[in-house]
């Protein structure tokens, strides 16, 4: 007789792991043919210089993304083929690694700019452009960074620099923000190592700014980065935290439901559901992409208010939450009283 016969344990292992999104990577697009494959990862800057030299585009834009005090771990850079558009090569690479987030793109041309933004707009990405278009600044509406706001893209932010065709602030401001938790940074307020600034007359920033145009200048000693909008006005760290909390609440409620026998169509499995929203919302607090105040609020159906029709189809629906976005301070007004 074996201890089994008397103790007969069995361990289920409850582990499947399923695939993250990645917000934290940065693809580098240029044209180039330094190497066979669609794209390839880098670690460090050395590294990067073993494929491209030192006046490549792919070097100087891997340059500036490495070069930030908080810098990625690893970047993508890909290759766009001589005959295809940049759209076509943003495919191309998606079919064969689609495990990035923010994207950078050697191109300064207005019409490009424009295609890759519809093109990265109806995906779970997001886009820095660069532009060295003088009528940014001015009450023009022919510009891109009009352009871009006219065509409300919610996914791609612009950026004004006078030396957009040899500085890249675009990859610069990516290489800074990627690293951090999504939705935790405001991009406003960030230094970029290695870009020059750029001044302006307060018209120049008006006009600029109203357009939903990005900015970098010093201002009192400080080179700073403004606004940190994307062209449709809506914060980048914004769309970054809701990108974030879709994902990780879509990730948790199917690893639960790969990872248990089943959960049932009652209360009780219910709950597991919701228990599944609590747990990302309470990160999202943690990040500071939601505000701890008011606190969140989750509701759940009662299971015998649910329609006939959809415990038969095994879906649940009215799942909901309420939160408010953490968001954050960028101006402050002081008043005060002195006396004698």
């Amino acid at each position: 007789m074996s201890l089994k016969d008397i103790v007969n344990v069995e361990i289920r292992r409850e582990t499947t792991a399923i695939t993250q999104l990645g917000f934290g990577t940065l693809l580098i697009l240029v044209q180039d043919d330094v190497f066979s494959e669609r794209l390839r990862s880098y670690g460090d800057i050395d590294e990067v210089g073993e494929d491209f030299a030192e006046g490549d585009a792919g070097y100087k834009m891997a340059l500036a993304a490495f070069s930030q005090e908080i810098s990625p771990e690893r970047i993508k850079i890909a290759l766009r083929q001589v005959s295809e558009t940049w759209s076509e090569a943003l495919e191309a690479v998606i079919d064969e690694d689609d495990d990035w987030y923010g994207l950078a793109v050697n191109t300064v041309d207005a019409t490009e700019i424009e295609a890759i933004a519809e093109f990265v707009e109806a995906r779970t990405k997001i886009y820095i452009a660069r532009s060295s278009d003088a009528d940014i600044l001015t009450n023009a509406t022919d510009d891109i960074a009009s352009t871009l706001k006219d065509r409300n893209f919610a996914r791609t932010a612009l950026v004004y620099h006078s030396q957009a065709v040899t500085q890249y602030p675009d990859a610069a401001w990516l290489g800074n923000m990627l690293p951090r938790d999504p939705g935790s940074a405001t991009w406003k307020f960030k230094t970029l190592p290695a870009i020059p600034t750029d001044s302006f007359t307060s018209d120049q920033k008006d006009n600029a700014l109203a357009k939903s145009a990005n900015l970098y200048e010093r201002i009192a000693g400080v080179s700073i980065t403004r606004e940190g909008t994307m062209a449709v006005g809506e914060y980048i760290d914004v769309i970054q935290g809701v990108d974030w909390l879709t994902a990780r609440m879509q990730e948790s409620v199917y690893e639960r439901l790969v990872n248990s026998p089943k959960v049932p169509y009652t209360n009780a499995g219910i709950a597991v559901i919701e228990a599944c929203v609590r747990q990302i919302l309470d990160l999202g607090v943690q990040n500071q992409i939601i505000a701890p105040e008011p606190p969140y609020t989750v509701t759940v159906p009662d299971v015998l208010a649910t329609q006939q029709a959809d415990r038969a189809n095994r879906r649940l629906r009215d799942v909901k939450f309420r939160a408010r976005l953490a968001g954050a301070i960028h101006e402050v007004d002081i008043q005060g009283v002195v006396t004698v």
